[in-house]
């Protein structure tokens, strides 16, 4: 994978790759369906620390319901700590390995940008994460967007006895939390474009509009960076 080439979205609380060469109208559509899941599920289920489980079903189901169709899927849950000391958290690479993602050039992808880049990293945990008295949560997604337009996308939850906001990404995206557990869920979705149709302008409409009053997305290494920045 060539990172360069690999421009970096930040939609809520996913970082989202996304291939060169991609479709515009694609890739708008996965944008803006992207948002538009996590604020219904915002408001059908609350906050996605407090029950990720209804949470992320009510996520999923507003894909479905964008004409999005699911054609693989995984579900894991492990305690921290648990894998070989300083090495990545196994389910992660396994779904990867199964839709045939180089794991650690997704990762290496998506770490390397937001560390080179404080704003972005910011960004993405004022989203994925939170810190409370004796327990802190993350629920972050990594994604890549591929032509089709297909997604493959890998929801972590974490909950740690440790601080979470002090840590880096790519600290998070490894077993060095030793105390905690982990739920993976993974899932690979692909656009049936005759069913989003009827609903492609007014949903890219209203989530233009809910950007201008929340700035939830951020874009790194794209042309369209900076136009929507906090």
């Amino acid at each position: 994978m060539d990172e360069a080439a690999k421009a970096l979205a930040l939609i809520g609380g996913t970082a989202l790759l996304n291939e060169p060469g991609q479709d515009e109208r694609q890739r708008q559509a996965a944008w803006d369906s992207m948002l538009y899941a996590q604020l219904v599920a915002n408001k059908q289920a609350g906050s996605r620390f407090d029950d990720y489980d209804a949470w992320y079903a009510a996520y999923t189901a507003t894909y479905r319901q964008l004409g999005w169709l699911k054609i693989a899927g995984t579900h894991d849950q492990r305690q921290l700590g648990m894998a070989r000391p300083n090495g990545p958290i196994q389910p992660l690479e396994a779904w990867m390995r199964i839709r045939a993602i180089e794991h650690k050039a997704v990762v290496a992808a998506v770490t390397g940008q937001l560390s080179r880049s404080g704003a972005a990293f910011g960004h993405l945990l004022k989203f994925c994460a939170r810190d409370e008295a004796g327990v802190s949560s993350v629920v972050v997604e990594i994604g890549l967007l591929k032509p089709g337009p297909v997604m493959d996308l890998c929801s972590i939850a974490l909950r740690t006895t440790k601080p979470i906001t002090g840590y880096a990404l790519s600290t998070l995206m490894s077993e060095q939390l030793k105390q905690g557990e982990a739920v993976f869920n993974g899932v690979s979705l692909a656009l049936d474009s005759e069913r989003f149709a009827p609903q492609r302008d007014e949903l890219k409409s209203l989530m233009a509009s809910k950007d201008q009053h929340g700035a939830y997305r951020f874009y790194l290494n794209a042309e369209r960076t900076g136009e929507e920045h906090e």
